[in-house]
């Protein structure tokens, strides 16, 4: 199976104090769920930033579904979806507004019934998805993101550090929706410091540590202790 992500030998240092990402490699096939876990400083956002071509690596290539993000960045960025911890969204639209003027900046019409198609199949209500995004939770403004990104037709979710701050229930409510992405055929790359989502969610486990790949967990099996004693032993 082809894989949507596909990172090569990516190296990127800064400085001399031995930070960045080294010679990472990973693929994210479609309708799976990876997770990269790491404690501050482990290279997570610099991985991120690297995927959504906004640092070149030094060394080593970066594809999205087929596309080398630096030789084409504009077509690679078609093809894939970012969700930020805080998502910057117009507070003063709704959620189905936001989805009219992505419309609008694509030259599309006619989509409205597709619009609350999405919005209800992420768990919003016909009222909310009507109501100002100034009133929304973090949860729910994450949802409008990713149904930007299901309307873009993107294959590859990049989520960073999704659960933080979400209470209990929107948490499980997050747990849905990345499992609904992956039914669909989405591929998935998040950071996380919650072990729970990660349980959940994730197909695989790649543990970061000095920005490496220091050991890779299956899902299934994911053991927060195992994760916890390789940082501990750095």
């Amino acid at each position: 199976m082809t894989a949507v992500l596909s990172c090569s030998s990516v190296t990127k240092a800064f400085g001399a104090d031995d930070r960045g990402i080294f010679d990472f490699s990973l693929d994210v096939a479609p309708g799976t769920a990876c997770a990269i876990l790491g404690p501050n400083g482990s290279g997570k956002t610099t991985l991120m930033n690297l995927c959504l071509g906004y640092l070149q690596p030094d060394r080593g290539s970066i594809k999205i579904a087929g596309v080398d993000i630096q030789r084409d960045p504009v077509k690679a960025k078609l093809k894939l979806a970012y969700v930020p911890e805080i998502a910057r969204l117009y507070p003063h639209l709704s959620a189905l507004q936001h989805l009219e003027f992505f419309d609008s900046v694509l030259g599309l019409s006619g989509r409205g019934e597709q619009h609350e198609r999405v919005l209800r199949e992420l768990g919003m209500t016909s009222e909310a998805m009507r109501d100002r995004l100034g009133t929304y939770s973090k949860g729910m403004r994450q949802k409008v993101a990713i149904a930007l990104g299901l309307l873009k037709g993107a294959e590859l979710f990049l989520l960073d550090e999704p659960a933080s701050g979400l209470d209990a229930l929107t948490r499980a409510e997050l747990v849905k929706v990345i499992n609904r992405l992956r039914g669909q055929g989405k591929a998935i790359l998040f950071s996380s410091h919650d072990l729970s989502s990660i349980a959940e969610t994730a197909d695989r486990v790649v543990l970061l540590r000095g920005g490496r790949a220091v050991r890779e967990l299956e899902g299934t099996a994911f053991d927060p202790a195992i994760a916890w004693s390789v940082f501990a032993n750095a």
